[in-house]
């Protein structure tokens, strides 16, 4: 440091502007001693080369502010997800928006709160950031499945998993379905392809007439498909296929998997900046959906168990139509987030089970990557046994 700078600093004098005597720096010397002038605290500051300590109640008040205004975002966010849907396709977006992002502010303002030396603000940071990790990324914790009594009836496994366009691991795909003990097996695209999967399903499973239904439990029914409805963009229809089983104690049970349209051309638009591919592939989804939900209605009151590719996150307004009649596996049994797509980085879940009101899901989790662009999904179910019929008892005279 040089001489003058120490000066500078260390020099407990200022200069009047005026007449350019120097006067000691002294709170109650608000007067110049050589010419009689009165300066203010904000010009001693100025002439003597220091500003003003700013007040520590005013430090860290704008982070305060964007803490609050963040979160109003982020209210309105969910407000927007489960009570406007799809009926504004700006809402589907966030839906496939990798949800982790909304972590990033809170962390830039819980850093911003520590070096300002704000903890207090850690409070409201901290119940973001929870939110964010809890309902906004579709966090799910059953206690349940940790703390409840053990349910009795008949126990089986289903798998439900999109095979993607191309070949998979057929050897990794095998091995798990034997180390989780698999039962029933829901599949989605390109069945047919991958060979040595399909020659180990032809031996000792059960499959239906599209290849896209495989049961350990012998098939004694197969029931109608879902009819191809085309559209005149080239749009597929929803695909739905179903059949009745029966296990070795006799209990027969109704087994469906569906594959609902994609609406990615629509989000692949809207990052190219056309707007208006989306909401007509959003409403053509919303219609395969109102047929896969009245198809499962006419099955009546028996015991179901749906597995398949819905091409929508379970939080989205719409798949509450389901939620009203069915049960979800990894809101009722699972374990963190339960991200199926894409299977390099998941980042939200497309691929649901479902049961019907008869079930109760004891376990639900995500399966190993096997080569397709989905992840597999499980769960354990079990089918309590029905209330035995009440004998009449005699009235007596």
């Amino acid at each position: 440091m040089t001489e003058s700078a120490r000066s500078a600093i260390s020099d407990p004098f200022w200069r009047c502007a005026a007449c350019g005597t120097p006067n000691p720096s002294r709170p109650y010397l608000t007067q110049c001693l050589g010419c009689g002038a009165s300066v203010s605290a904000s010009d001693i500051a100025a002439a003597s080369g220091h500003e003003p300590a700013r007040p520590r109640h005013r430090r860290g008040r704008s982070i305060a502010i964007a803490t609050w205004v963040y979160a109003l975002f982020l209210l309105t966010i969910l407000a927007l997800i489960y009570w406007v849907g799809e009926d504004w396709w700006g809402v589907t977006i966030l839906l496939f928006v990798p949800r982790w992002l909304y972590l990033g502010p809170v962390i830039a303002l819980a850093l911003a709160s520590g070096l300002r030396w704000r903890p207090s603000h850690w409070i409201l940071q901290g119940t973001i950031g929870l939110v964010v990790a809890g309902p906004l990324m579709g966090l799910s914790f059953s206690t349940a499945r940790l703390w409840g009594p053990r349910v009795e009836g008949t126990r089986v496994r289903i798998l439900t998993y999109n095979l993607g366009p191309g070949p998979i691991d057929s050897h990794r795909l095998i091995q798990m379905i034997e180390r989780e003990r698999i039962d029933l097996i829901c599949l989605q695209e390109n069945v047919e392809i991958n060979l040595a999967f399909k020659a180990y399903l032809d031996r000792g499973w059960y499959r239906d007439p599209s290849k896209r239904l495989a049961s350990r439990y012998p098939i004694v029914a197969n029931l109608e498909s879902l009819n191809v409805q085309s559209s005149n963009d080239g749009w597929y229809s929803a695909q739905l296929d179903r059949v009745r089983v029966r296990t070795p104690q006799g209990v027969e049970f109704v087994v469906v998997t569906v594959h609902l349209p994609t609406i990615r051309p629509g989000l692949t638009g809207v990052l190219e900046g056309n707007l208006n591919r989306l909401p007509p592939q959003i409403q053509w989804w919303r219609i395969q959906l109102g047929r896969v939900v009245s198809s499962l209605s006419a099955l009546g009151n028996v015991p179901v168990l749906v597995g398949g590719d819905f091409n929508m996150p379970s939080d989205d307004s719409s798949m509450a139509t389901l939620r009203s009649v069915f049960r979800f596996g990894f809101e009722d049994a699972g374990l963190g987030y339960g991200y199926t797509r894409p299977s390099r980085v998941p980042w939200f879940r497309i691929d649901h089970l479902l049961a019907s009101p008869h079930w109760t899901f004891t376990r639900c989790w995500v399966g190993i990557d096997c080569g397709s662009d989905h992840l597999p999904l499980i769960a354990e179910v079990v089918l309590p046994p029905a209330p035995a019929p009440r004998s009449a008892v005699p009235t007596p005279r």
